[in-house]
């Protein structure tokens, strides 16, 4: 199997410079080349004007010297044509125009030194092109008032080429210096317009993996604000974790440290003795032991797994059938203590929420309530909608607890002094509950039953009805 090519990640500023320079260098060839073609046919629209003005100017000295018959003699007695030539002064647009004065009877009769000895067009008015000596030549032709001479005014087409080819030339010369500096500009305005990206990955760069202390947003463009707040979110989401770590790694090696001592006692006790009755007691709370150990572990891993929980997938569940399962399923522990579990409440209350999870809140409360209860006692149970809401309690006939301590009943391995010697407990089952109910965005609180004992109020937002 052919292995697939992975791309090397680009630098941001390198994809800047070179998307900058080359979108320049696109925009400015473009617009030279635009500008060329709009030079030449400015430049040509420009001569051809000249060759017009220029054409009038010699018409009418031509006419002036025809009304005073001078023409005739000054042709017979120079008996040169080339009578339109003047000094040269070195300028270099001199000699770019051409001129002819050509009689119709006698062909060219004056020309300057740059047209040559035949017509330049046999055109009589007006704009035209001819070939001559393989150039290209551009002439405008005007005839006399009595139609017996035509001036012809001519350029040849490599002269315009080459005033073209030199504003060009000059723009280019003007680009190629200007392309180097305005490089060196953009390079200079990336680097400075990123440095806050450098600074940020300077300061990351450094920090020590335990050091989670917000990062400043001093100095910040607006466009990074939201990117260093989103990471110091996640410094302040890895910060709790991290201490949620350590308390629970604490509490759970604190509250494993007894029950694993008392185990190790029984089992020595056990070793030691030769007492075939105290052997068999010290076995029996060693098992004891295992069973409570047992019980905290799948609540601490419970715990665990629920405390890391960022987002719950939700969907419409029936409260008052995930009551009766639950119920169903602790009917055991119920019975070995004679204890009678009873659920009132409406069939059908709908509530968006984890089934998993609603279970595992439900079944600690009721599981709560039982332990709690004495023999032939009662736990009820109700749920009912409360505006916009479902409501279930939870009331047991047990001892109940001190007014003081309700607040602190959700505290992790917290338990009440008054009833923590009447049944075995870790002081999770209510921090499980506590943590469900915020990831259902839900409400719990507990009171004194009017039953005697302890009750648990649990808000849960109902489905709304469609439509």
């Amino acid at each position: 199997m052919a292995k697939r090519l992975r791309l090397a990640p680009r630098s941001l500023k390198k994809q800047l410079l070179l998307s900058l320079l080359s979108s320049l260098l696109l925009v400015w060839g473009a617009t030279a080349y635009i500008n060329y073609r709009q030079t030449r046919d400015e430049i040509a629209e420009l001569f051809n004007a000249e060759l017009a003005q220029s054409a009038r100017v010699v018409h009418a000295f031509v006419e002036n010297m025809l009304r005073q018959r001078a023409l005739t003699k000054l042709w017979e007695r120079e008996k040169t044509p080339e009578l339109f030539d003047t000094p040269i002064l070195g300028h270099k647009y001199e000699r770019k125009i051409a001129f002819q004065l050509r009689s119709v009877k006698d062909g060219v009769i004056l020309r300057s030194e740059s047209a040559p000895e035949f017509a330049l067009s046999l055109t009589r008015n007006g704009y035209s092109e001819t070939q001559i000596n393989e150039q290209l030549w551009h002439v405008f032709s005007l005839s006399s008032e009595n139609g017996e001479y035509v001036i012809h005014v001519g350029q040849r087409e490599d002269i315009r080429r080459q005033l073209v080819e030199s504003i060009a030339g000059q723009q280019i010369v003007g680009v190629l210096i200007a392309l180097p500096i305005l490089g060196l500009v953009i390079w200079w305005i990336v680097s400075r317009t990123l440095s806050p990206v450098n600074r940020l990955q300077q300061e990351l760069a450094s920090r020590e993996a335990g050091y989670l202390q917000p990062l400043s947003e001093q100095g910040l463009p607006d466009e990074m604000r939201p990117v260093v707040q989103q990471i110091n979110s996640l410094f302040a989401m890895l910060e709790q974790a991290f201490a949620n770590e350590r308390n629970f790694t604490s509490d759970a090696s604190h509250e494993l440290r007894t029950p694993l001592a008392g185990l190790q006692t029984q089992l020595q006790v056990a070793q030691k003795t030769t007492d075939p009755a105290m052997r068999s007691q010290a076995i029996a709370k060693a098992q004891q032991a295992v069973v409570r150990m047992t019980h905290l572990v799948q609540q601490l891993l419970t715990l665990s797994r629920v405390q890391h929980q960022a987002g719950i997938a939700m969907q419409p569940v029936d409260v008052y059938q995930t009551l009766a399962d639950t119920l169903a399923d602790l009917d055991h522990l119920a019975h070995a203590k004679h204890i009678e579990l009873e659920l009132h409440g409406q069939a059908g209350l709908a509530v968006e929420a984890n089934p998993q999870l609603l279970q595992i809140l439900l079944r600690n409360l009721l599981d709560n309530a039982i332990k709690y209860t004495p023999a032939g006692g009662a736990v009820r149970t109700t749920c009912g909608r409360e505006e916009g809401w479902v409501l279930i309690t939870v009331d047991d006939d047990g001892p109940g607890v001190a007014d003081g301590e309700y607040e602190r009943l959700s505290q992790r391995f917290y338990r009440c002094v008054e009833t923590a010697h009447t049944a075995e407990g870790s002081g999770l089952g209510l921090s499980i509950a506590q943590r469900i109910v915020a990831l259902h965005g839900a409400e719990i609180g507990f009171a004194k039953s009017a039953m005697g004992g302890l009750q648990a109020r649990l808000r849960l937002l109902a489905k709304s009805s469609p439509g």
